[in-house]
């Protein structure tokens, strides 16, 4: 059940963070407001993580599983059932649509990453089970990208804003069965937790695993979480092509998680491992934003996903390697939380894109190299 729930929360959620930018520049908010808006967004996300991470590290992480559904629920339901501006801007805010828009992105929620390591003690095993979750996740984001793909086609019939509300409908169905299929999911064996808060040994690793967060996180929001805007803006294509990229970059996301999954990585090649990946994920954003023509820029985005996909399921099973068992869910909400924050760069980025459009996205480029060194040299020895 944990995978079919992956499957239709992928679908429903990558429609959901493909098609929000362009759904409030539709309803003419400007690129500088709907980078504002998405800070909020980013914001949003990072006290409902913390609260449902902690409360998973005592009543078990599958209802941390289960809560942690109901924004993207919520948002959805809003989405389909309204065109009230305001209310489609609270809706943005809540769905925790903000940051990158990728193949892997329905595989993760609150509770996911403990959950698994919960199950499988060993990191090896951790890895490849991460990996066949980011591969059905990215696998089943091809339904979301195509939602969008129709967007075009049905458009003709109810007009560009019917038309995102008729998959909005979809969208917020796909997030009801994977909410049910969680509520089924087995329970976790509870750990019986010894401190209020972390112990001393989750702090220390946890530090610098929340330094290369801060780094990576300033970067998505710079370069990745108005993405689709981005290729509208920089090459003014239709909503039905971006949608076509992203479908593609999902099957590519899945192969590269496949890949991971396929190969026996030992605990100290992992944090190599990782940080190559970013720093060639950085070097693929410049390219990008260099790209003067829209099928050039589309296929380096392309080729940036296959690494994205090998390398995401390995850092998280390396962020979670110096970790205490009862600390698992507050440690890995902890973490993410900088990241989150930082993803509210996608304000500046807004404005920028507005003045010079490449420019957001070279930022964010050389921002996840420099992430990618001091990935290894801070994890290289756990």
């Amino acid at each position: 059940m944990i995978l079919a729930s992956r499957a239709f929360r992928s679908a429903g959620l990558i429609f959901m963070a493909l098609s929000l930018p362009l759904y409030l520049l539709l309803n003419r908010i400007s690129i500088v407001n709907v980078g504002i808006i998405y800070v909020g967004t980013a914001l949003a996300n990072v006290s409902v993580t913390i609260a449902i991470g902690m409360l998973g590290d005592r009543i078990g992480y599958k209802y941390s599983l289960v809560f942690g559904e109901i924004p993207a629920l919520l948002a959805s339901g809003i989405l389909a059932f309204t065109r009230s501006v305001p209310l489609i801007v609270i809706a943005t805010v809540i769905s925790g649509s903000a940051g990158a828009p990728g193949g892997m992105r329905g595989s993760f929620s609150v509770g996911i990453t403990p959950y698994l390591a919960r199950i499988w003690q060993e990191p090896s095993i951790r890895i490849e089970r991460m990996a066949q979750i980011t591969f059905v996740a990215s696998i089943a984001s091809i339904g979301g990208s195509l939602l969008l793909y129709l967007h075009g086609f049905i458009t003709r019939i109810y007009g560009d804003l019917g038309a995102f509300e008729i998959l909005y409908h979809v969208a917020f169905i796909l997030i009801l069965l994977s909410f049910v299929s969680l509520t089924m999911i087995r329970r976790d064996r509870r750990q019986k937790k010894t401190t209020k808060f972390l112990r001393k040994e989750t702090m220390k690793f946890s530090a610098r695993v929340i330094i290369t967060n801060v780094i990576n996180g300033s970067a998505i929001g710079f370069s990745m979480a108005l993405i689709s805007a981005w290729f509208e803006i920089r090459y003014g294509v239709s909503a039905s092509k971006i949608g076509l990229v992203f479908t593609i970059s999902y099957i590519t996301t899945a192969i590269g998680s496949l890949l991971a999954s396929r190969i026996h990585i030992s605990r100290e090649r992992a944090v190599y491992f990782g940080s190559l990946t970013r720093i060639l994920q950085g070097i693929l954003l410049i390219a990008m934003a260099a790209s003067p023509i829209f099928i050039m820029g589309s296929t380096i985005y392309i080729v940036r996903t296959v690494v994205a996909g090998f390398g995401t399921p390995i850092r998280n099973v390396v962020n979670i390697q110096g970790i205490k068992d009862e600390d698992l869910g507050t440690a890995s909400s902890i973490q993410g939380a900088p990241s989150r924050i930082m993803q509210s760069t996608s304000g500046i980025a807004g404005y920028l894109m507005d003045y010079y459009p490449p420019l957001p996205v070279e930022i964010g480029g050389l921002i996840q190299i420099v992430g990618g060194f001091v990935y290894f040299k801070l994890l290289r020895r756990y």
